[in-house]
């Protein structure tokens, strides 16, 4: 039986090797679970994520839709993975698309991709209810909190794989890579409406997350049920 090496696991969780980690290359981050470095941009670098399942050939990918990241995700498909669905979390990440959801489908071996229902598509673009019932949801173990975002059409991915990952998008933003600190904090919306009920979503949130993977900034790891709930009340927080 192969062992695991702890050293190698500490490693991969810290900030030091993602701040380090190749440009569209994927890094594997803890079992089954891969972060991918987008391009920079003027509001920092974004990250995406893919999850493998534990039949080891089925994959989803969370915000990978950069330019950037378009070789690795044919690289996944060539090496005989079966993508079966690009989640898109928000309409930040969909406008950073780097070709319309019929190219990005046929670069990942045909995955249909799914977006929230209130976001506009692109002129010819056909999305499914990221919201909706699907196969993927039951079999990668995911819950979908629809939030409100920057008007509307953001959600939380949840898997319960791993002892529960929570995937943010731009919902939380984790701590700059050189920073000492590895807090959270809501991203900055334009509607003050919108913010009241992110800070409420997130105070009324109950998924028991180990893993935090937000869209830009440091992830967090092994979360004990103290931090979370520090975590949680932070997000929660409106400062007036």
């Amino acid at each position: 039986m192969k062992t695991v090496d702890k050293m190698e696991i500490l490693h991969s969780q810290s900030a030091e090797f993602i701040k380090q980690g190749e440009t569209g290359k994927f890094l594997k981050l803890i079992p089954d679970t891969f972060i991918i470095k987008g391009g920079e941009r003027e509001n920092g670098v974004h990250q995406g994520y893919a999850v493998r399942h534990i039949n080891r050939k089925d994959i989803i990918l969370i915000d990978v839709v950069e330019n950037s990241t378009k070789e690795a995700v044919k690289k996944l498909v060539k090496d005989g993975y079966t993508i079966k669905g690009i989640l898109i979390s928000n309409h930040l990440v969909y406008k950073t698309a780097y070709a319309d959801v019929k190219t990005m489908s046929e670069d990942a071996g045909g995955a249909p991709v799914f977006m929230h229902p209130r976001i506009s598509p692109k002129d010819g673009d056909t999305l499914k209810d990221i919201t909706g019932r699907h196969d993927i949801i039951k079999h990668f173990g995911l819950t979908i909190t629809d939030l409100p975002g920057n008007g509307g059409g953001s959600v939380l991915i949840y898997s319960d794989i791993n002892d529960g990952m929570l995937f943010t998008g731009a919902d939380a933003d984790g701590s700059p890579f050189d920073s000492d600190l590895n807090t959270f904090t809501r991203g900055k919306l334009d509607s003050k409406n919108d913010e009241y009920g992110l800070a409420e979503s997130w105070g009324a949130y109950v998924m028991p997350f180990t893993y935090l993977f937000p869209l830009k900034g440091k992830p967090a790891f092994n979360i004990d049920e103290g931090q979370r709930t520090d975590i949680l009340a932070k997000l929660s927080r409106i400062q007036e």
